[in-house]
């Protein structure tokens, strides 16, 4: 599952709050997320510099808690909130700091966008399930529908390898 999203993106909070964890639960060992950033500037203004935190908290091995952080906490996103959302990771303060003010990140972020904007993202959240997009923060029945098809396809393909 590739989402193209945004920190402060509220539908995104939704769906981290409603539907994520669940997933993950459920689809334990059979899916893989992948985060892609598509910060919506105009809407969002700190969501660049959100993204480019948890990218500095990945340096650290700390992306998805640091990614859990931001979407649980979307009012919290000015440099002392990013700064507390590291320090609560145990992260080094200082090298982290030194990661979010160099901007190191900001052609990788534009890079999600510019791919996102290629396959025809316009909003956020946005997903592809094996390729297959699905838009907005949709109840977990959709995703579990989604995942299921794409799981049996899988499947149906294995059972019809003949063995040599």
């Amino acid at each position: 599952i590739v989402e193209f999203s945004d920190f402060q993106c509220p539908f995104c909070g939704r769906f981290h709050k409603d539907t994520y964890e669940q997933l993950r639960k459920n689809y334990e060992g059979k899916i893989r997320f992948v985060y892609r950033d598509f910060p919506i500037l105009s809407l969002h203004p700190y969501a660049e510099v959100s993204a480019q935190a948890a990218d500095c908290a990945n340096e650290q091995g700390k992306y998805w808690e640091y990614h859990d952080l931001l979407l649980s906490n979307q009012d919290k996103y000015l440099p002392t909130d990013l700064t507390n959302f590291a320090s609560q990771l145990n992260l080094d303060g200082t090298a982290f700091t030194t990661c979010v003010s160099s901007g190191r990140y900001k052609q990788e972020i534009a890079k999600d966008v510019q791919d996102g904007e290629s396959y025809g993202v316009t909003g956020t959240p946005t997903f592809f399930i094996n390729g297959q997009a699905l838009v907005g923060a949709q109840p977990y029945a959709v995703f579990a529908s989604a995942i299921d098809s794409e799981l049996a396809k899988i499947n149906t393909d294995e059972s019809t390898l003949v063995p040599r």
